[in-house]
């Protein structure tokens, strides 16, 4: 496969490049480490209930199973934002091409989770693969490291669990939420296979533009924010924007603090791409409906304000223990639990400053 013309805004290392082409000779279809949801990756019985919802002539987004997926059609081929998982990744190759039969030429990957690139292993047959640099490594090396740590961390989080009787205690049911996903990431780690993962053959760093005849792709990246690794894609002539899990519309967001996050960090995002683009911008999230500048810039708002309590509260001399259970952001009540409750937002974020993290 030739490499598509690129105008990049950023050096690439020719090492990393060489590297990651050897990789595509190996790439195997299977299902890459993943940080995702723990309910989110139990495979359903039948395939997803897709749902392509039409955003501009030539940008969709396609609701599956996983993180939200994007995409543009122009005469010169696709460009595709994330691809769900690997089991259903042909029925995204299958729903775009009820809309063109154009190349599919580009991928991005948002981050490393594996509800964002567990279909890799498909989109290398049809596309180049690119992502920030910091998700080819923990595609490739984070498993090793979860074997390694969490058993004891697992080990930690029960016995702390098993010291606290009341089942309605916020920091009870943040650390439950938090056994849960680092059994699940441990269960997934160790049936990991290096040989078979499928890394971003192009990474970046700062930014990368595409071009596809006159569309104009912007892939950036400005800070730590649900990982290390996070990217967002605009689509600037279409003027919609994709924001990976930068942005979950309408429930609290994972801090994926494990994978290099920062609850700080998420507030730079969000005020580096508000500066950015026009306020009639349509925008992706991660996970949710598509919706506005005005929701993303509310999402904003929630973000600072709860850094803003939990650095108050650190400063005001609570424990990590007692802002869990006393911070509240009622003035939200569209940012709803989940996958994460509010509890665990406040926990990192309070390790995050008190730890002197910008």
């Amino acid at each position: 496969m030739s490499v598509p013309s690129l105008r990049v805004l950023c050096m690439i290392s020719v090492a990393r490049l060489a590297t990651a082409l050897l990789a595509l000779a190996l790439a195997v279809p299977a299902r890459a480490h993943s940080g995702a949801p723990p309910a989110a990756e139990k495979p359903a019985e039948k395939a997803p209930a897709f749902k392509l919802e039409k955003l501009t002539d030539r940008v969709y987004c396609l609701y599956g199973r996983g993180g939200n997926v994007g995409f543009l059609v122009t005469d010169a081929g696709v460009v595709v934002v994330d691809d769900q998982y690997g089991e259903v990744a042909e029925g995204i190759v299958g729903q775009i091409r009820t809309v063109t039969d154009k190349p599919i030429r580009f991928l991005v990957n948002t981050h490393f989770h594996g509800d964002h690139t567990g279909g890799n292993p498909v989109f290398i047959k049809l596309a180049e693969i690119i992502a920030h640099h910091s998700v080819r490594p923990r595609l490739l090396e984070y498993p090793e490291t979860i074997k390694k740590t969490f058993p004891a961390k697992l080990q930690a989080i029960e016995a702390e669990i098993a010291g606290l009787k009341d089942a309605a205690d916020p920091y009870r049911l943040a650390l439950e939420k938090d056994r849960d996903l680092f059994g699940f990431l441990l269960k997934s780690a160790q049936s990991f296979i290096l040989a078979d993962a499928v890394p971003p053959a192009l990474t970046y760093e700062g930014e990368v533009r595409l071009w596809l005849a006159d569309e104009e792709v912007d892939v950036l990246h400005v800070a730590p924010g649900h990982t290390d690794g996070d990217s967002m894609v605009f689509f600037r002539k279409e003027k919609v924007l994709h924001m990976g899990d930068l942005f979950f519309n309408g429930m609290v967001p994972f801090i994926d603090a494990l994978g290099g996050g920062s609850g700080r960090g998420y507030v730079r995002n969000l005020d580096h791409i508000l500066a950015l683009v026009p306020p009639d911008t349509k925008v992706i999230p991660g996970h949710g409906p598509v919706t506005d500048v005005a929701t993303l810039r509310r999402f904003r708002s929630f973000m600072a304000d709860l850094v803003g309590e939990v650095e108050k509260a650190a400063k005001g001399g609570l424990s990590k223990t007692e802002a869990v259970r006393t911070i509240r952001m009622d003035q939200y009540p569209e940012v709803k639990p989940g996958f994460r409750t509010l509890g665990n937002g406040v926990a990192v974020i309070y390790d995050e400053v008190k730890a002197g993290r910008s």
